[in-house]
């Protein structure tokens, strides 16, 4: 990170908390100088990681969500007021210097820092049990992987910075390339799972609503699975990685996966989740947009008797800078989503995961098999005969993605991009300077403080 850049998210890293899932929380914009003067405290721990939790949930904006679904060709956001969701999104590449270019960067590093804030006092905290300060460590580990791995979602092969965790005076980070980035996520949710599988029985501090709303993770043990759910995934795209395919990633992957909560078994919206309400010092789900409308291929496309076809919403046609849809969503209809939950990793995602890798080393029965579970669940269609070849499998598979993950994450954009098909044979030009762009630029702020125009990540 850039020095100004990580001046400003030193003092964000804990002021994003204001925004909090209790408001039986106290003031937590005024913590940082009060939780760190004498070492951490059981009960500035627990403050400072509502703070750093509510930083991850403030990832997932209008910026990270809209424009990575709008690369993927699930959103089109039509506002009068702001051409630049289409034409800087789909038409010209980004502006780095604008909040298109610069969108989906900085709340990363918000968390980030809010991370590192915690882990570099958590070995002195007084009146917590070792087993304790594991457990604490590996929750806040695991948030920090996360905070890395979506920022490299926007950026891909343009790299990140990893070595953030320096005095605001130093020198930016360097950037490194999406492999090196990815090897790096995926030994930290290594050393989150070691820290949580000696973490005890509790957590020192209450979770939010999100972590109990929907199966229970609030224990070291049952959030674990969350960590190699992470995992799974992380290794999952460390395979399909076109540049340097990592050897062993999709055995490494189903092992992860296998031991999360992914179960054929169990309802598919199990999971942990970011909570929202209208109470006051809260936030509200920020994809509540009347602005947003669905590419008319995702309400044309889903299949006759499909019960997600209940997500979607035939309004009046809108026409906008070439764009042209007649399809909403209830995930962004504010009459109703401004309290909705949005899954953070769930049941549906981690089978189709699991799905994907089977794919890869091409067991079309086991993904057949797990494509066939969130099918006839979720969609309540009858199950797929066995799909034989990787092309088919991979359609079903996006399909399935599309309409039970529709607007939760960047995971669109980011199987197209791994298979090779963010492009007009694939996809449709919505308007004629369709670019079909796959990453988001280098914020113009990054480039400035390292006096340069271009970065070259560094990999090994």
């Amino acid at each position: 990170m850039q020095m100004r850049t990580l001046a400003l998210i030193a003092g964000l890293g804990l002021a994003a908390a204001a925004c909090k899932d209790s408001t039986s929380v106290g003031d937590l914009n005024n913590v940082s100088a009060d939780a760190l003067a004498g070492g951490l405290t059981r009960s500035s721990t627990g403050l400072l990681v509502t703070g750093l939790l509510s930083a991850s949930r403030g990832e997932l904006d209008s910026r990270y969500l809209v424009f990575t679904e709008t690369m993927a060709r699930d959103f089109y956001r039509l506002d009068n007021a702001e051409a630049r969701y289409i034409t800087e999104i789909i038409g010209v590449p980004a502006d780095f210097s604008a909040f298109t270019g610069g969108g989906a960067f900085s709340n990363q590093y918000i968390t980030i820092r809010s991370a590192n804030t915690i882990l570099n006092s958590l070995g002195a905290a007084a009146g917590m049990s070792a087993a304790e300060v594991s457990a604490t460590a590996g929750l806040v580990n695991t948030f920090k992987a996360l905070a890395y791995y979506r920022v490299l979602e926007t950026r891909d092969s343009l790299g990140i910075a990893i070595d953030v965790n320096h005095p605001i005076n130093d020198p930016p980070a360097g950037f490194v390339c999406k492999p090196n980035a990815l090897a790096y996520i995926s030994a930290l949710l290594d050393t989150a799972a070691t820290q949580l599988g000696a973490g005890g029985t509790a957590f020192p501090f209450t979770l939010p609503a999100g972590f109990k709303s929907n199966g229970n993770f609030s224990t070291p043990a049952a959030f674990l699975k969350v960590n190699r759910g992470l995992k799974g995934k992380v290794e999952l795209y460390r395979g399909l990685e076109h540049s340097k395919p990592n050897a062993g990633s999709f055995a490494t992957a189903l092992t992860a996966l296998n031991a999360s909560f992914a179960d054929p078994a169990a309802a598919m919206d199990v999971g942990i989740y970011n909570t929202y309400s209208t109470s006051s010092n809260d936030a509200t789900n920020p994809l509540a947009d009347a602005n947003i409308y669905l590419n008319p291929a995702v309400g044309d496309s889903i299949q006759a008797g499909d019960k997600r076809s209940a997500k979607i919403l035939t309004v009046a046609s809108k026409t906008l800078n070439g764009v042209t849809s007649k399809y909403k969503t209830v995930n962004t209809d504010p009459s109703g989503a401004l309290t909705k939950s949005i899954a953070i990793l769930k049941n549906a995602e981690l089978l189709l995961l699991r799905a994907e890798v089977k794919i890869e080393t091409g067991d079309f029965v086991g993904a057949t098999a797990d494509i066939n579970a969130v099918r006839v669940a979720d969609g309540g269609l009858a199950p797929l005969p066995l799909l034989a070849t990787k092309r088919a499998a991979r359609d079903a598979l996006l399909y399935e993605k599309r309409y039970s993950l529709l607007g939760e994450s960047a995971h669109r954009l980011v199987d197209l991009r791994a298979f090779g098909w963010l492009n007009a044979t694939f996809l449709k030009k919505e308007i004629p300077t369709d670019v079909f762009q796959s990453t988001l630029p280098i914020p113009k702020r990054e480039l400035d403080a390292r006096n340069t125009t271009t970065i070259t990540p560094t990999c090994s």
